[in-house]
């Protein structure tokens, strides 16, 4: 089991990955602050950031989840293996909460910082 990385499905274990690896990777580059509305936008956004510590949070437009966080895997797995580890914000129907976002409300896929905690089987 050691050797597979844990308990989880390989495939659980990847779609954490690649969304942790997406943020690690584009971090304040391409996700500009949710609250500053005066702010020049990134050039090729990738969503807005809210928060600081603890309370972070990366606020994702649907059509970028699909297309390139979740690139190659299936968008709606991605979403529900995150919330079964607590990484993502849960909705009654679904995982797109309404955000107020430079004085608009967007819908958003919502993922907390937690998605840095411990291992992929640990988060």
């Amino acid at each position: 089991m050691a050797n597979r990385g844990g308990a989880e499905p390989a495939e659980e274990r990847q779609a954490i990955r690649q969304v942790r690896l997406f943020i690690e990777q584009h971090g304040d580059s391409r996700f500009d602050p949710a609250d500053n509305v005066e702010a020049k936008p990134s050039p090729n956004r990738a969503g807005w950031r809210k928060g600081e510590g603890e309370e972070r949070e990366w606020l994702i437009p649907p059509e970028t989840w699909k297309a390139e966080i979740c690139a190659g895997l299936d968008s709606g797995f991605v979403a529900r293996t995150l919330a079964k580890h607590g990484l993502i914000e849960r909705t009654s129907d679904g995982f797109q909460p309404v955000r107020r976002i430079g004085g608009s409300s967007k819908r958003v896929c919502v993922v907390n910082v937690r998605i840095f905690a411990g291992s992929d089987h640990d988060a």
